[in-house]
């Protein structure tokens, strides 16, 4: 990934997440290499797995300014949240023994620990205007929610 975008991913940087969640991480980059004006500043500080789903923190002018690549962001962090981090086919977020994890069936016990999927398993986060939005995996997109229990 780092040949296919040189100019947003620096040689020397590393991807703190498994190799499940690259496609999500091609898709946002296409997004990012695309809407980028030629010589803006991008700085790609860190991708993770953190509480079970991708975290990508960058900066740059454009970037924030950018309606396609604050959507191509939302989108990779929500599609992380059901998707196998170890293999990139579907997952769930589970919790094995107090890390949260998103796994597929065949994933879900390592060093001999299952993970067991989490009840509240929706990705469902608020704007800054403080409307609330869910995922729909099947739909691959944001639809408008309620606020779930625990923000109540």
């Amino acid at each position: 990934m780092k040949a296919k975008y040189p100019r947003l991913i620096p040689r020397r940087f590393g991807f703190q997440c498994e190799i499940g969640w690259i496609g999500i991480l091609d898709a946002y980059f296409e997004v990012v290499d695309r809407e980028l004006p030629e010589g803006s500043d991008y700085q790609l500080r860190q991708v993770k797995e953190k509480l079970g789903s991708l975290r990508i923190y960058d900066h740059g002018n454009a970037t924030s300014a950018s309606v396609p690549i604050r959507e191509a962001h939302d989108l990779a962090e929500a599609r992380s949240f059901y998707t196998c981090e170890y293999c990139g086919l579907p997952g769930r977020w589970s919790n094995r023994r107090g890390y949260l994890t998103t796994v597929c069936e065949d994933h879900a016990v390592r060093d001999g620990y299952r993970a067991e999927p989490c009840e509240d398993g929706d990705y469902v986060f608020r704007e800054a205007n403080g409307t609330w939005r869910r995922y729909d995996p099947e739909a691959d997109t944001f639809v408008e929610s309620v606020a779930p229990d625990w923000a109540r």
